[in-house]
């Protein structure tokens, strides 16, 4: 991904901060643009910012032994569709496990936001959504803004503060658990976004209704790609479908702004199926030193704690255990 904004700083020193106890990243020579923590008690490095960057694309140099001697690699949410396998070697082990399913919207061969409804959304579909998106602004005095560096501290304060009560409000609805919602995850979000929106490597996008933010859109680019985040609509306006109309402002913006693609990201979700065009799928790959029985063990070990987690999400049972663990925790989400 080219100017990804999860290889550069903010990111990277602030999630060092928060997940790494602000300790220092390394590198290696072999991998030429990513680098690595370190896991406490084992010889494992995983990428700096692990499960929390909506993809990595990365290069492999001619592996030096020293390099990975003894030592395993593990590199997540990697886009399948780039070229990433490793040069061939007698000492340099390499596993890639399917993870998550991806979806795009690609922009590229279209004229607009109306063109690209023609011809990827059904007719029926469309008319629905053109006539609930009317509706919402002849009932409310609805209006449509995209924050990247043009925003004040004090404001920002104060939209991250409704984007989490609306998040809070729209998974009590739901009955399940939101990851995002956990306090050291969003407690990163919330330290992260600012500096990014600074560098105009993120931004916030907003439906107001008068002065009241009723749906609010977490995202991040890379070049000429917009990255979902975290979005959220208020449940109240749900009649209205406002998470569609919500993307159609988005998919708007991306034309004018000359955006090439609107990534959903990593994740099943009904809208994401019906928006997009591009399915794609994340990959986790491990890298480890076949000479060593030890690095063997822990990639073999890696590999199959991924491979089961594919089998819980691919059978849906992850989503079974966020609602058992909703259920059992109900009084703590609900603060």
């Amino acid at each position: 991904m080219k100017n990804s904004p999860y290889l550069d700083n903010p990111f990277k020193t602030i999630w060092l901060k928060h997940f790494n106890e602000s300790k220092t990243d390394v590198s290696f020579s072999f991998f030429n643009n990513l680098t690595f923590v370190k896991h406490k008690n084992r010889t494992v490095y995983q990428n700096t910012g692990k499960t929390n960057t909506k993809g990595i694309s990365y290069k492999l140099s001619h592996p030096n032994t020293e390099d990975y001697k003894k030592s395993v690699f593990i590199v997540y949410d990697v886009y399948h569709f780039l070229d990433t396998n490793p040069p061939k070697s007698d000492t340099l082990g390499f596993y890639k496990i399917k993870q998550y399913p991806g979806y795009i919207c690609d922009l590229k061969n279209y004229n607009g936001l109306q063109d690209y409804m023609a011809q990827i959304i059904s007719r029926k579909s469309r008319y629905k959504f053109k006539s609930y998106k009317k509706k919402l602004e002849a009932a409310h005095n609805i209006h449509y803004k995209m924050y990247l560096d043009d925003i004040t501290p004090e404001a920002y304060q104060s939209l991250f503060s409704d984007f989490k009560r609306l998040l809070k409000k729209r998974f009590l609805d739901k009955k399940t658990v939101n990851n995002n919602l956990n306090p050291d995850e969003w407690a990163f979000y919330k330290d992260l976004t600012y500096p990014m929106m600074l560098k105009k490597q993120a931004g916030l996008f907003v439906v107001y209704n008068n002065n009241s933010p009723i749906a609010i859109t977490l995202l991040n680019f890379s070049g000429s790609k917009m990255l979902d985040v975290i979005r959220v609509f208020d449940i109240d306006y749900s009649k209205y479908r406002l998470g569609s109309v919500s993307i159609m402002k988005q998919l708007e913006w991306c034309f004018k702004n000359n955006f090439e693609s609107l990534d959903f990201s990593k994740g099943y979700f009904e809208y994401k199926n019906r928006w997009a065009n591009k399915p794609y799928w994340f990959e986790y790959h491990i890298y480890y030193d076949k000479q060593s029985f030890k690095a063997k063990l822990y990639a073999k070990m890696y590999k199959s704690i991924f491979a089961f987690k594919w089998y819980l999400r691919k059978h849906e049972i992850t989503h079974l255990i966020h609602q058992i663990s909703f259920l059992l925790n109900k009084k703590k989400y609900a603060e």
